[in-house]
């Protein structure tokens, strides 16, 4: 695209002025740079880190690849440390985690380096003017005019400041806006700047310094260190001190070169690490700078023809290391929408009023992300400087055991939202985590509906224990029940009582539990009053099966250690005792705590080990389907028997999950594979289980559908009452004449809630995955799908078609198609 006749005059060769000159030339707009320097990149003691947001649009630039070779060794390990020095809290192996997770690296370089980089990609350096500080600025109806220091004036369509956070552009922006629109900004603006903590920045060379790939952290009262190792034998670090109060605006302190020496002498012996101390560092500095640091997001970026962008619009504190990679974002904004504005001009220059347009939905668009982000590097300064007792508990001896997988979704919020270019092409990165702007949508939190939710599960288990416990007093079954066990002979319909076994284990509590389950259960296996009794218990059964295969899956997930899913043989005792249609609510309602966040729906976490994925079908084979069947196989002899097999079968959960684990270490132990080599696994090792756990969900779904059939079939022949009359619960509270038509009841309601309570949430699992930005399946598909799979296969079988169609979803690791896709 060439547009000639608009032209953007940036004012500062910082990061974010020239990424944005950069990305301007890329796509034929004109530009001039006014830079205040007599050189484009001199050495002021600073350094930068450039994470993967950032890395992500330099390579669309063309520039990733020489920042990542200009840093050489990226952050491999990051440390936290005590004020002696001692190790806190490691993470190991931080590039090869990020970069499988994000695509990129975090690399630390000298600031000048970054912009020396970005300065030799232009390719019309005539554009780039050196000894330009800016004098005044003037708007005019068409076009904004800057007047340097020089006595030159540039004539341009915008003007944008990328001066930092005492901007010239900023401050000639007010003075406009107060002379034409007196109420656009407000004037406790000039004082809201705060600044809480100073830090003494700087850049070591020597032997003595940080060990090479690694970022420390050194935590301490009201002052912290952050030590990045640099390329050569450079050494960055920062000492940041809390001030003792904030300052604000005008009253922010400056420092003389005397004041850092006098701070640096006074934390001279300050132990960094087991074998360096702060004295090592600054004794062979080579740059260093003591400053404030404020932090702050204004609230009006822009006025007609002028904008601010970087440190200019949102600054913030630098332990993050976000300040530059989000002034690269804000420019890669401003670019895409200055693009696609002039794409739809024929004329190819815009009125004030469009500009303003786009200026203020560039600023809509990145305020809330750097906001947060801004919110974020204080609270994390505040932990690391131990401002409370809270914070210094926290940091000593919380830190150490926060679970790596924590730190890893906070990665996802801090780097997937990152803004990227519309309209170059997306360099190739295999990574386990699309960004935001990959996916079909942006994600969104689940608000209201998530509460309704809760609600909903919380109201179909209070409708369980109503019509399974509540019903069943009231109608009489469990006294029937209670009696036959005293009474030690269950009654069946047409038959004579049927001796109660006693002894099932020789451990009286749990055979006294055995035998109020074998008394609900003889009953509904072999002695009914109604011929749909026997089809309504295997076709419940049937059902439950899937149930449990995600269940037991849920359990091995990464994403669910350490939470209440990953037991499923806990949750199995409960609804063996208490009734699934009551526990399984509950159940529900606690995944969908746990799955709330976008970083749940990672195809890492969503991963099970495979020899896990090659167990589980012949577990449940051997711990449900054989005991089911044994249970309702025809014998010829007494009813004493099939007690056995009913005993048997109860703890068939249980059964499922320890064959699971036992099946899935010997046949861990037998193939015992090769380690896959870093780099490798991203698209293939989290795929590798996909195959056997499909497998496993269509055999169950098989199994259930068949029993689906085999139910309409019998509605077929047996007229058109007969799903009422299996599957639905008619008067729960009405007295039963005999136990059969009790329990009967009991789990015709069982069925019902269970089913309705895994359609809902297969439901909010099909709405989560559409709400994250991995689906494009809305939740009015969804539904139509359910009901559609329960009238031809039956829930069961839905809800097992919904995790194999689940598991190759989350397995992706991008959905939608990037803009520049086409490019």
């Amino acid at each position: 695209m060439e547009s000639k006749s608009f032209k953007v005059i940036i004012v500062g060769g910082s990061i974010a002025g020239l990424s944005l000159a950069l990305m301007l030339e890329r796509n034929g707009i004109d530009f001039v740079v006014l830079e205040s320097y007599k050189s484009i990149a001199p050495q002021v003691g600073a350094s930068i880190g450039v994470l993967s947001n950032g890395l992500r649009i330099l390579d669309q630039i063309d520039c990733c690849q020489p920042v990542v070779d200009a840093a050489e060794y990226p952050v491999d390990k990051v440390y936290y440390r005590d004020s002696r020095g001692k190790l806190i809290w490691s993470l190991e192996d931080y590039d090869e985690d990020i970069t499988e997770r994000h695509g990129y690296p975090a690399v630390f370089l000298d600031r000048r380096m970054l912009i020396g980089i970005l300065y030799n990609k232009i390719e019309d350096k005539s554009r780039v003017l050196m000894s330009q500080r800016v004098h005044t600025i003037e708007n005019s109806g068409s076009s904004v005019t800057v007047h340097t220091s020089t006595g030159q004036k540039f004539t341009g369509s915008i003007v944008v400041g990328a001066d930092g956070i005492h901007s010239t552009v900023r401050q000639e922006m007010w003075k406009e806006a107060q002379r034409l629109d007196p109420k656009w900004i407000d004037p406790s603006e000039k004082s809201a700047l705060p600044a809480t903590y100073a830090c003494i920045f700087g850049i070591s060379e020597g032997e003595k310094g940080a060990e090479k790939g690694t970022l420390t952290s050194v935590v301490n009262e009201h002052f912290s260190y952050l030590i990045p190792s640099g390329p050569g034998k450079r050494t960055y670090w920062f000492l940041v001190h809390n001030m003792g109060k904030t300052f604000y605006g005008e009253d922010i302190p400056r420092f003389s070169k005397e004041e850092e020496e006098a701070l640096a002498k006074e934390h001279w012996d300050d132990q960094l690490t087991p074998t360096l101390r702060f004295s090592d560092l600054y004794k062979s500095k080579i740059a260093s700078v003591y400053t404030t640091l404020p932090e702050y997001v204004y609230r009006r970026w822009h006025f007609q023809r002028i904008m601010t962008i970087g440190d200019a619009s949102h600054k913030f504190e630098p332990l993050t290391g976000q300040g530059g990679n989000n002034a690269i974002e804000t420019s890669a904004s401003l670019t895409n929408h200055l693009v696609a504005a002039l794409k739809g001009c024929k004329t190819g220059s815009l009125s004030t009023e469009e500009i303003s347009k786009i200026f203020q939905s560039v600023q809509d668009h990145r305020e809330e992300r750097v906001s947060g982000l801004i919110k974020a590097s204080h609270t994390r300064q505040r932990l690391d400087c131990m401002e409370t007792p809270l914070l210094k508990f926290l940091a000593n001896f919380v830190l150490p055991y926060v679970p790596r997988s924590i730190l890893m979704a906070r990665w996802i919020h801090t780097y997937s939202p990152g803004v990227s270019l519309n309209m170059l092409p997306m360099p190739h990165k295999p990574r386990d985590v699309a960004y935001f702007d990959e996916r079909f949508r942006v994600p969104f939190s689940r608000g209201i509906i998530g509460v309704l939710l809760y609600v909903s599960f919380g109201f179909l288990a209070w409708a369980a224990n109503r019509q399974l416990w509540t019903a069943g007093k009231v109608n009489g079954t469990w006294t029937m029940v209670r009696e036959a066990i005293i009474a030690k002979s269950i009654p069946l319909p047409g038959r004579v009582e049927v001796p109660l076994r006693q002894v099932y284990t020789g451990l009286r509590p749990i055979d006294r539990i055995l035998q109020s389950l074998v008394t609900v259960f003889l009953p509904a296996v072999a002695g009914t009053s109604n011929p749909g009794q026997a089809l309504q218990s295997l076709y419940f059964l049937a059902c439950i099966l899937p149930i449990i295969a995600i269940l037991t899956v849920e359990g091995y997930r990464p994403r669910n250690r350490w939470t209440l899913l990953a037991s499923p043989a806990l949750w199995g005792v409960l609804y063996q005792l208490r009734g699934i249609a009551l526990i399984a609510p509950l159940y529900f309602a606690t995944s969908l705590f746990h799955s709330s966040s976008v970083g749940y729906f990672t195809p890492k976490s969503r991963t099970v080990p495979v020899s896990m994925a090659q167990a589980l079908l012949p577990a449940l084979v051997l711990g449900f389907v054989l005991p089911t069947t044994m249970m309702f196989f025809p014998l010829q002899d007494t009813l004493t028997t099939r007690q056995v097999f009913i005993a048997l079968w109860q703890p068939a959960p249980i059964y499922v999950a320890i064959l699971t684990e036992v099946v899935s270490r010997a046949i861990a132990w037998f193939n015992r594979p090769a380690p896959v080599k870093p780099g490798s696994q991203v698209g293939s090792i989290v795929r590798d289980d996909l195959p056997y756990l499909r497998t496993a969900y269509a055999a169950v779904g098989g199994i259930s559908a068949c029993f689906h059939f085999a139910l309409m079939l019998s509605w077929v022949v047996s007229g058109s009452d007969f799903i009422i009359r299996a599957l639905v619960p008619l008067n729960s509270f009405g007295e039963k004449s005999n136990l059969a038509d009790g329990i009967f009841i009991f789990f015709q309601s069982d069925f019902l809630l269970v089913a309705l309570a895994t359609m809902l949430w297969c439901l909010a699992s099909i709405w989560d995955m559409y709400r994250v930005g991995i689906s494009n399946v809305s939740w009015k598909a969804g539904l139509f799908g359910l009901v559609l799979g329960c009238i031809l296969i039956g829930p069961g079988a839905t809800a097992a078609a919904v995790w194999y169609w689940r598991e190759d979803i989350l397995s992706h690791t991008s959905f939608g198609q990037h803009p520049s896709a086409s490019a």
